[in-house]
């Protein structure tokens, strides 16, 4: 089994030893070769006794690409399929049928095979509920929320599922873009009076950040050597919660730390979107606990 498939290499799935699980699930994105979802979703299939294998697949930038891809998918008898960056907005525009935060948010990140062709979900939304759940012993709609990097694909995501969540303020926080207000007019139907935008290096952005009871990081600054961080870490205090969706830590996470801040990754994240992902696949929440194991995280 290879470590990363392309479209022209699928065909060969059929040509797999005699005696290796057959290939009936994966993670579409680009690049791909780094994502961890293949041996937490194998650990949950062979807890579960199902008999597939789940692969990375490599999908050209090109949006063109992603229908073709999707049919081939579908003539090697796929169940499903994750996606990740950046072809959620493309899983969404190719499915018949979506849920509620999909449809909210025009971003898919779990696709169903169906007989009336393929069915869209955003798993990522009820994750990053049920991590933060787990990182502060509250339901996220009773939190006051500060997403940074807000207008990102991940970031308006999770605004979505804030709103849904019906959290008692929602603080977007973004540069300077239409995309911003654009958001807040999608949200604050849901949550009247309760939405928020403000731009880096705004003069009111520190109050914002300090009456937060959650900021989450959903931006990509800090990630590389010499990359600013998003905010002044001055701006934290200990009260709050701090969570990177990136699944490993961040400079700006190690002064949230520093600051007394309860802090997590995007690991549980990215556990809890996998495990609502494998539900909609096969109609049941998988064992959690091998999933936990081979993401090496603690139970």
């Amino acid at each position: 089994m290879k470590d990363v498939y392309t479209y022209s290499e699928l065909p060969t799935l059929a040509e797999e030893p005699t005696g290796t699980k057959p290939v009936r699930l994966g993670v579409i994105g680009n690049p791909i070769a780094h994502s961890k979802s293949p041996q937490m979703q194998q650990a949950a299939l062979d807890q579960a006794g199902i008999n597939a294998s789940y692969i990375r697949i490599l999908c050209s930038m090109e949006p063109e690409s992603f229908p073709p891809l999707l049919s081939r998918l579908s003539a090697l008898n796929f169940i499903g399929v994750n996606v990740t960056v950046p072809f959620k907005r493309l899983a969404f525009a190719a499915c018949c049928s979506t849920d509620a935060l999909s449809g909210l948010s025009k971003a898919v990140n779990t696709m169903v095979l169906c007989p009336d062709g393929w069915h869209g979900y955003n798993t990522d939304g009820p994750g990053f509920a049920r991590a933060i759940a787990e990182l502060t012993g509250r339901e996220l709609g009773t939190l006051r929320v500060l997403i940074l990097g807000a207008c990102g694909g991940a970031g308006s995501a999770l605004a979505c599922q804030c709103a849904l969540s019906g959290c008692p303020s929602l603080t977007l926080v973004n540069r300077p873009k239409p995309a911003l207000e654009e958001l807040r007019s999608l949200l604050s139907p849901l949550l009247p009076d309760k939405v928020q935008t403000c731009c880096f290096g705004d003069s009111g952005l520190e109050k914002h950040i300090t009456e937060a009871d959650l900021i989450v990081n959903a931006t990509s600054l800090g990630l590389q050597d010499g990359d600013s961080l998003p905010i002044p870490p001055s701006y934290l205090h200990p009260n709050q919660y701090y969570y990177d969706i990136v699944p490993h830590d961040t400079p700006l996470r190690q002064r949230a730390a520093a600051r007394g801040c309860q802090t997590s990754d995007g690991l549980g994240m990215l556990l809890w979107q996998g495990a609502y992902a494998f539900q909609h696949w096969f109609g049941i929440l998988p064992d959690i606990a091998p999933m936990r194991r081979a993401l090496r995280l603690q139970p």
